[in-house]
């Protein structure tokens, strides 16, 4: 009996310090991922391209891309656009517009409906209410 409780013993004492313990990180050294750990949001982007129509396109990413990623691109298309995996166009941008939403709406100076720089900040900034960037 007494080298059963030896042998119980040594088996508790050789799990415990045999490194057997809960850790975040895999075989490799590096954090694994965990039931309920949060997995950060891709940074793609994708966009609206209405210049030949419109003269604008809009462009999507991060979280608010992924969690409306199918209503921008049926949208779109009935917006006279065309939904990309990609950003938009850098040929005649005037400027961009950041609104509250991380969308970034960019003007163009052709297409269907052609701005100058002043009425496209004018649109930014008031009926949009976003954040006016100039292209230098």
């Amino acid at each position: 009996m007494r080298s059963r409780i030896v042998v119980l013993v040594a088996l508790v004492a050789l799990h415990a310090t045999s490194g057997c313990t809960r850790s975040s990180e895999g075989a490799s050294g590096a954090p694994s991922a965990s039931v309920g750990a949060v997995t950060p949001v891709s940074s793609r982007t994708s966009s609206c391209d209405r210049v030949t129509a419109m003269s604008v396109c809009s462009e999507y990413s991060g979280a608010y891309l992924a969690q409306n990623e199918a209503t921008f691109s049926a949208r779109c298309g009935k917006l006279g656009g065309v939904f990309v995996g990609a950003e938009c166009p850098n040929t005649n941008v005037l400027g961009s517009c950041v609104l509250s939403t991380s969308e970034v709406r960019k003007f163009y100076a052709s297409g269907g409906a052609t701005y100058d720089a002043a009425r496209a900040e004018t649109e930014c900034t008031g009926p949009y209410k976003g954040k006016w960037s100039a292209l230098k």
